[in-house]
């Protein structure tokens, strides 16, 4: 759980974020625990939410540059 969360892809951010979101639902670990793995939490959820923004962006700007239309009907005002 210590890895540097700008090494991991989505895919591990979220799986480990599900991981944490199970061991805290639980409810079988300390205070101290729940507290670090609630930061831990919250960096990475963070970090999804950046990234799935980063994509949302790209697509849009892709989107625009074709000419193509917008399949996710996202507005610049939504990113």
């Amino acid at each position: 759980m210590a890895k540097n969360t700008d090494k991991l892809s989505y895919e591990e951010a979220l799986e480990e974020l599900k991981q944490i979101v199970s061991k805290l639902n639980e409810g079988k670990v300390t205070l101290d625990e729940s507290l670090q793995l609630y930061k831990r939490g919250n960096e990475l959820a963070a970090y999804c939410d950046k990234k799935l923004r980063e994509v949302t962006q790209k697509i849009s700007e892709v989107n625009k540059a074709t000419g193509g239309e917008d399949p996710l009907n996202i507005e610049e005002s939504d990113v």
